[in-house]
């Protein structure tokens, strides 16, 4: 087994003996390492998954009616479009991102990155270029302002 270690765009892999994967010069993969440098990192890409459906702890993830903004409570689902770049993902129709107050927004002219961290089984915590999770609010919107991951910023997948 082995534990992921996020950092901002790139993982490292820490295996049960308490020590991090390395690239060995022959290309090997190797469980020697002590602490993380450039030979232990890795970028985490997503294969054959090009949409994201979202569901947390009150509901789905889809366009609220009447603004640019998202519900995270609702009944009903909406099918985002991903793209990968260097790390993180971004939509591919108008773009993501998390407003100045915090709301997290759908009509950006330029993409903005989210890094998908996987916690749990199932289960995906999502961070925004602020540094900030991804998080239902108690009336059912979709904010940018989780300090940490927790039942309010976990999402099945």
């Amino acid at each position: 087994m082995l534990d992921i270690e996020w950092s901002g765009r790139r993982v490292a892999l820490r295996a049960n003996n308490g020590k991090y994967v390395c690239t060995k010069r022959n290309g090997q993969l190797a469980a020697v390492s002590d602490s993380v440098g450039e030979d232990e990192q890795f970028v985490l890409k997503l294969i054959n998954r090009p949409i994201l459906v979202l569901c947390g702890e009150n509901g789905f993830v889809c366009h609220h009616k009447n603004s640019n903004t998202l519900d995270a409570s609702r009944s009903v689902y909406d099918i985002f479009s991903l793209l990968f770049s260097d790390g993180a993902c971004r939509g591919n129709e108008k773009f993501w991102y998390v407003s100045g107050s915090g709301l997290v927004c759908t009509d950006g002219d330029k993409p903005e990155d989210f890094f998908f961290e996987f916690v749990e089984y199932g289960r995906v915590g999502i961070k925004g270029q602020n540094g900030k999770y991804l998080r239902g609010d108690q009336g059912g919107t979709l904010m940018g302002d989780g300090l940490s991951v927790d039942a309010s910023s976990l999402w099945e997948h």
